[in-house]
């Protein structure tokens, strides 16, 4: 199973050339992450009160292949890759009229918040509706 989101290429992602500008990317890959964790069941707003725990992106890789808009509608698809004990490593497939625009791999941690940041094991719960996401053979282009 994969989470899909849509996002409309607005004036205020682009640069002067007219194209998405690279760092606002890296915004809607967030939201994208953020608004899986709310559809599971889990809004970051909530973690540090019910688990003493935030999801901090710890390793990212994008790869660009084309540019998007102003106008355009960029389709991201997330799929989990594996989860370790306090680590899920994701991907998510941005698609404009089903060309892939950019490819991204990104490992987040389960930690601590405050003064002290460290890892913690990842809930049974929040573990269970990550492997709903766990991409297989049959579910690769899904």
């Amino acid at each position: 199973m994969r989470y899909l989101r849509e996002e409309l290429i607005r004036f205020r992602h682009c640069d002067p050339a007219g194209i998405v500008f690279y760092p606002r990317y890296l915004e809607m890959l967030n939201d994208t992450v953020e608004d899986w964790f709310d559809e599971m069941g889990f809004p970051f707003q909530e973690m540090k009160g019910r688990y003493g725990a935030g999801v901090p992106t710890v390793n990212l890789n994008i790869r660009f292949t084309q540019p998007c808009r102003q106008g355009e509608r960029l389709l991201l698809a997330l799929s989990c890759l594996k989860q370790g004990d306090s680590s899920i490593e994701i991907a998510i497939e941005g698609a404009r009229r089903g060309q892939t625009v950019l490819e991204a791999r990104i490992v987040l941690c389960f930690t601590t918040v405050g003064e002290t940041i460290g890892k913690l094991s990842i809930p049974l719960e929040i573990r269970r509706q990550v492997a709903k996401y766990i991409r297989t053979e049959a579910s690769v282009g899904a």
